[in-house]
């Protein structure tokens, strides 16, 4: 969509719909960070600021290395926010990627990013504390799933299914591959793992899975 409007007598066209909605308003957003930026023709980490998420995000891809939000700039970001920056943070360096030089040409391989290609199909699962633990210690080799009335037991074909799980944090722990499910009763579990919202009867799917890589 494009959004179009007259602004000092002249013709402005916009794929944002809050900036043209800024006049009706008489006010606008603002999100301010940290960033490497261009000042006096150098590339410097400075503060900055953007008035649409969208902009934070673009920064945020273009400088995932140097991009950061202070404790007193957390007043301008909700909480969803802040956890959505965070995460894609998180992975834009989990993937290598480097700053960008606002003084030079971006370079073609900043888009040729081999772990790009690996992790592009994975799923990201987030695990508590005590999973991350018994993982650790070879305790764990299944996640559960909630069980719904079609499910179908199945075994995955390599490579079909792989996933990466994080912390609570959301730092990356491990790449695994799932190669079955099962369904299961709770109480075949839970001497391994503590359910605290299921009985002993209750359906469980469980998708075991084999680690690929630590990291």
């Amino acid at each position: 969509f494009e959004y179009v409007w007259f602004k000092e007598d002249k013709l402005n066209v916009s794929q944002n719909l809050s900036w043209p909605m800024e006049d009706f308003a008489m006010t606008g957003l603002y999100y301010s960070y940290t960033a490497k930026i261009m000042i006096n023709g150098k590339n410097v980490k400075g503060h900055s600021h953007s008035h649409s998420f969208e902009e934070v995000l673009n920064d945020l891809y273009r400088y995932p290395e140097s991009f950061s939000i202070s404790k007193k700039e957390e007043i301008y970001y909700s909480k969803q926010e802040l956890e959505y920056l965070r995460r894609v943070k998180k992975y834009l360096i989990f993937i290598g990627l480097k700053d960008v030089d606002p003084c030079k040409k971006i370079p073609i391989s900043r888009y040729r990013n081999n772990k790009i290609k690996k992790y592009f199909k994975c799923a990201i699962y987030r695990i508590n504390d005590k999973e991350k633990k018994l993982i650790k210690l070879d305790k764990l080799n299944f996640l559960t799933w909630h069980y719904f009335k079609t499910y179908k037991e199945k075994t995955f074909k390599k490579g079909e299914y792989q996933a990466l799980l994080v912390d609570k944090n959301d730092n990356f722990l491990y790449l695994v591959e799932f190669e079955y499910s099962k369904l299961k009763k709770y109480k075949d579990i839970k001497e391994i793992l503590t359910l605290n919202d299921k009985k002993d009867n209750s359906k469980i799917v469980l998708n075991y899975f084999k680690v690929l890589e630590k990291y």
